[in-house]
């Protein structure tokens, strides 16, 4: 069986890492994770120019090509630096991110998560949003 792969769009912050890949290793079952990093990338998500979003789609697609990752995984924290907002903001980002990715990435499972505060370093992601891309019939 060849190695299981998915992609992980996460903010750069070292804090949220360990339970962010635990949890999509977790939740998705797969043997390895790509990880991208970008300071608060919701917020680049939401509100990039094309330019921007375009160059982050092509790290993801390098993932998608050399690894076979048919799932990207965006997630976005408490408390982040990059992008200083309430987690109800977080989450709108989340969901404007995603409606911008599904249009460019056809075939691609998108999920949004953000990692919540649960105590001191501790961290709780949660899935906030999910694209799944149609499945074909014959």
């Amino acid at each position: 069986m060849p190695d299981r792969f998915a992609t992980l769009l996460s903010c750069i912050d070292g804090r949220v890492q360990r339970p962010l890949d635990e949890w999509v290793r977790r939740h998705l079952d797969v043997d390895y994770l790509d990880t991208i990093t970008e300071p608060g990338p919701e917020v680049v998500l939401a509100t990039t120019g094309e330019a921007g979003l375009d160059a982050l789609l092509d790290k993801v697609r390098i993932s998608q090509r050399a690894h076979g990752s048919a799932t990207l995984v965006v997630a976005g924290h408490s408390d982040c630096a990059g992008n200083p907002v309430s987690v109800a903001e977080h989450h709108r980002q989340l969901h404007t991110g995603l409606s911008r990715l599904a249009a460019r990435l056809p075939g691609t499972r998108i999920l949004a998560v953000h990692a919540g505060t649960c105590g001191h370093r501790c961290w709780a992601p949660e899935l906030v949003a999910e694209v799944t891309p149609p499945t074909t019939g014959s």
